[in-house]
């Protein structure tokens, strides 16, 4: 059972990880403009381009670690700077949200606002980052075309979608009332009182 687990949670970190690189290489500019957006940061440009390359080396080198029958090593290492990384965007998103600073989050090519949810989704990558680096040495590696590999695939790509979007599922844009009659009528009436 641990093997499942920890399959699960690397293959989740490391798939979030490769589709935030390819978000943010199909719209390059999007991360540094919400950097400068925050006036945190010095650099925003370096940075942003400093994190899609850490990024898509961590996705990287945790598949290449995966395939070779020798690279536990590597996917230690991998898993400690993912975690890192992603606790890093966890308390960065935290602290843009303390101090009030409006702007998108930079994470994918939708503007999206740096909401909770933004800082939630890094801290559950980065706690399942933790967990797959505590049970490392049980993971179930891709050469292995058995059930229990499609059982870790599809559990991962369905927890990476799930938290990829989550952001997204769970931001609800303030309703544009300028302009638009405020009176709502209730079901099952009519202007003359209730339906019979």
């Amino acid at each position: 059972m641990s093997g499942l687990l920890a399959g699960v949670a690397t293959y989740t970190v490391l798939f979030t990880l490769l589709v935030s690189t390819a978000e943010h290489l199909s719209r390059p500019a999007a991360l540094a403009r919400a950097l400068a957006a925050h006036r945190v940061l010095p650099a925003p440009v370096a940075v942003a381009v400093v994190a899609i390359a850490g990024e898509g080396l961590l996705a990287g080198a945790g598949i290449a670690a995966l395939l070779h029958p020798a690279g536990e090593r590597l996917l230690v290492a991998v898993l400690v700077g993912s975690g890192a990384l992603l606790a890093l965007y966890a308390g960065y998103g935290l602290y843009v949200r303390s101090t009030g600073r409006a702007g998108s989050c930079g994470c994918s090519r939708v503007e999206l606002p740096m909401t909770g949810w933004v800082v939630a989704r890094a801290a559950i990558l980065a706690g399942l980052a933790l967990l797959a680096l505590s049970l490392s040495g049980s993971i179930v590696a891709p050469d292995r075309a058995d059930a229990a590999l499609a059982v870790v695939l599809l559990a991962s790509a369905t927890f990476t979608t799930l938290l990829w979007h989550l952001p997204a599922a769970m931001y609800e844009p303030a309703p544009a009332t300028a302009g638009r009659p405020t009176t709502r009528r209730s079901i099952g009436t009519t202007e003359g009182g209730l339906t019979g």
